[in-house]
């Protein structure tokens, strides 16, 4: 479908992936939602994400709390460097 093609290339095109080829890189896969250890693909394929982050791996996707506490962050700021700074 269209949204799928134009995010592969625009994906290809922009992005590099971390541990990819940067001369032939596989065609990242399209994620539409996450829930658990579960990623959904927007063709609707279901994979376990066997190679997530540490933090995924140890919570999940969509813990209620703790994208509620994401959210709360997000309105006050959403990100500032540590180079001599911090944050609540």
């Amino acid at each position: 479908n269209r949204p799928s093609r134009w995010l592969r290339t625009a994906d290809r095109t922009r992005l590099w992936h971390p541990y990819t080829s940067m001369v032939a890189p596989t065609t990242a896969l399209p994620v539409a939602s996450a829930s658990g250890v579960h990623l959904v693909l927007e063709d609707g394929t279901e994979l376990v994400d066997a190679m997530s982050s540490w933090w995924a791996c140890v919570h999940g996707y969509g813990v209620p709390a703790l994208d509620a506490a994401v959210h709360a962050q997000l309105e006050k700021m959403s990100h500032v460097m540590f180079g001599g700074l911090t944050h609540r």
